[in-house]
């Protein structure tokens, strides 16, 4: 069988958005999901898990939305003169850059907290929106550190820091998937093949699809530039179609748990 990761980015935004993952895991394809673990909402997230025993939770390590865990002063390259990051929007169109040192200190800050919260650490890490190089090395560099799972685009290459220990991961992120996640995914995106799940011929590699099935609150106005396609993400991943043509097409969803050799 082929087999993808299916996860649910941003778990523990908010209130609402976690209660839409929990659902799109229940009743949807989600295999998968990870935390924002600097959030209001982490704990809250947590604390739904009960409600799904087994679901993998990796750390969607964020250095743009909301507050660092670390003292800002610790790292003031990524923040503003009230303790808030810069945000997003001045890194994606490359007016800012992030700071390596900043970078790596805020995500080995993250890497802790999580352990603090959950009891363990994350097997696996990921950025969460807007990055360059240095911050890519910054999380690349926390992985081996802690020897966890990560798969990151650095110097245009896709970098697998632990591909020893952990099945090898195949990403799509092409023009027409970033389309997608700006507008929410359709069902009509897995049959017309947007992601190459069915022209993909190499069972050895896992195919890892990112959605924000979810949701909406204030917060999420206040604190994101993506709104309404969350909506649209959970819409498609909770519909009995495309349930049934991942089971027709021989397509298993799995986790980043799954990936441990």
């Amino acid at each position: 069988m082929k087999r993808v990761i299916i996860n649910a980015d941003d778990f523990g935004m908010s209130e609402a958005f976690n209660y839409g993952v929990i659902r799109a895991v229940q009743a949807g394809v989600v295999s998968s999901t990870s935390i924002m673990i600097n959030q209001p909402a982490a704990k809250h997230a947590i604390s739904l898990l009960k409600e799904v025993p087994g679901l993998y939770v990796g750390l969607h390590v964020n250095l743009t939305t909301g507050s660092p865990v670390s003292n800002p002063a610790d790292v003031s390259s990524l923040v503003k003169s009230d303790g808030s990051y810069i945000g997003s929007k001045d890194f994606k169109t490359h007016k800012k850059h992030f700071l390596y040192e900043d970078a790596y200190k805020e995500t080995i800050v993250q890497i802790e907290k999580f352990r603090d919260l959950f009891g363990f650490y994350p097997s696996h890490i990921e950025p969460h929106s807007a990055m360059d190089d240095n911050s890519a090395k910054a999380l690349l560099d926390a992985a081996r550190k802690y020897k966890l799972h990560a798969d990151v685009v650095y110097k245009g290459k896709l970098i697998q820091p632990s591909e020893n220990d952990y099945l090898q991961i195949e990403q799509v992120i092409d023009e027409k998937v970033m389309e997608i996640i700006n507008r929410g995914v359709n069902f009509e995106d897995f049959v017309s093949d947007q992601y190459h799940l069915l022209a993909h011929h190499d069972n050895s590699l896992v195919t890892e699809l990112h959605f924000h099935p979810g949701y909406l609150d204030q917060y999420i106005f206040d604190h994101s530039t993506l709104t309404v396609p969350r909506v649209h993400d959970l819409k498609t991943l909770c519909s009995s179609q495309l349930k049934k043509w991942l089971e027709i097409n021989d397509i298993e969803p799995i986790s980043f748990g799954d990936l441990k050799k």
